[in-house]
């Protein structure tokens, strides 16, 4: 079993105490078929910001708490065994802490301030498995700046942003080289939103530019250095999104363990079917075995080396173990672990989707893992 340090365990104690304070009963008002805004969510972020928690991953020079990813990963794994977890602010992509002048002052200033949020729009309808290939979304430069031309899709923050950062193609012919990361504000006339709704109440958008104009200070970092940004970022990105399904996956097991000692059938707990006990036993060495995994990549991306493989390996083990134990632990719960009423039904929404962004389960297993173990 994998033990935090002291210093990492009292951050995940901090953040409990949160959690419990501020989100849980935000949990409670979606389970009642309330939608929440981002002032519902306000309290908590501001509570946070507070006690230093603000800015997670952003260099303390630029007012951040410049955690580990080992740290940050236990932040996730508690903040996200609450439906409704705390958004923290303050972050910025990796490639903008080096922004200067003006670029910093318009970008990464507001960011780390909080006045301004961002989303980030990479997938197109032609295909997401291919992040480099997959790209026809493309900048031309013109004597004002750029004009970009394209789609995205499956944009989950778009609703809450005020600027997207887009990877275009400013290079024909280079598959990965000539892509380009641009800022584009969400009032750009260039720009049109459609939202795509999603499982249960979960939504996306697709963002359509047409002739979308923006200056040259848009351009973010070297053109052409936008595939290597990109990359990076999602590589962080599906080590999070592993801690996210170990946070989903303790809370599943917690709630499995209770209904079981409470709920009898045919004259005896639950917990004392043969039955019952397998599906709890399972799910809980299944956790351990990929919170190894997690920190230990996480540890590996605090030394500074490659993460890219061990980072698909926890995305795909992880998010393929959040599924197979929400499903039992609904199996467990019966026809109430099916309604909207209770956390188990909007997680298995969520979860299911977890298996296809920031690359599919096959893209990871046949594309990245296959081919470096056949190599």
């Amino acid at each position: 079993m994998y033990r935090f340090t002291e210093q990492t365990q009292s951050i995940v104690d901090l953040v409990g105490r949160l959690v419990d304070e501020y989100q849980m009963p935000l949990e409670q008002r979606v389970l009642r078929g309330e939608m929440l805004t981002r002032q519902d969510r306000e309290p908590g972020v501001q509570a946070a910001r507070k006690l230093g928690l603000w800015g997670l991953t952003a260099p303390a020079e630029h007012g951040g708490a410049a955690l580990s990813m080992v740290d940050k990963c236990a932040v996730t794994e508690t903040n996200h065994r609450c439906l409704v977890p705390i958004r923290w602010g303050g972050s910025a992509l990796p490639p903008l802490y080096a922004l200067q002048g003006e670029q910093k002052r318009r970008y990464l200033d507001p960011i780390v301030d909080g006045t301004l949020h961002l989303c980030f729009a990479q997938t197109e309808p032609g295909g997401g498995g291919d992040p480099a290939g997959a790209i026809n979304t493309h900048a031309r430069r013109t004597d004002r700046g750029w004009v970009i031309n394209g789609s995205k899709i499956w944009i989950s923050s778009f609703a809450d942003a005020d600027l997207v950062f887009v990877f275009a193609r400013t290079e024909q012919g280079n598959r990965a080289g000539g892509l380009s990361m641009f800022a584009v504000a969400k009032d750009n006339p260039g720009m049109i939103a459609r939202e795509v709704p999603m499982l249960g109440t979960f939504k996306t958008h697709q963002l359509t530019f047409a002739d979308c104009e923006v200056d040259d200070l848009a351009l973010i970092g070297l053109e052409g250095s936008g595939f290597k940004s990109a990359q990076h970022t999602l590589s962080l990105a599906r080590i999070d999104i592993g801690a996210r399904a170990l946070a989903i996956s303790g809370r599943c097991i917690e709630m499995m363990i209770e209904h079981a000692k409470q709920r009898k059938v045919f004259g005896q707990a639950l917990s004392e079917l043969q039955e019952t006990q397998s599906k709890i036993v399972d799910s809980w060495v299944e956790l351990q075995q990929n919170r190894l995994l997690v920190y230990a990549t996480a540890e590996k991306a605090d030394r500074g080396e490659d993460t890219r493989v061990e980072a698909g390996m926890v995305k795909m083990t992880c998010t393929e173990m959040a599924s197979r134990i929400i499903d039992r632990a609904i199996q467990l719960h019966g026809a109430a672990g099916c309604t909207y009423e209770h956390p188990l039904a909007h997680w298995y929404d969520h979860q299911r989707m977890s298996r296809i962004y920031e690359g599919p389960t096959e893209v990871h297993k046949y594309r990245v893992l296959a081919r470096r173990l056949l190599a």
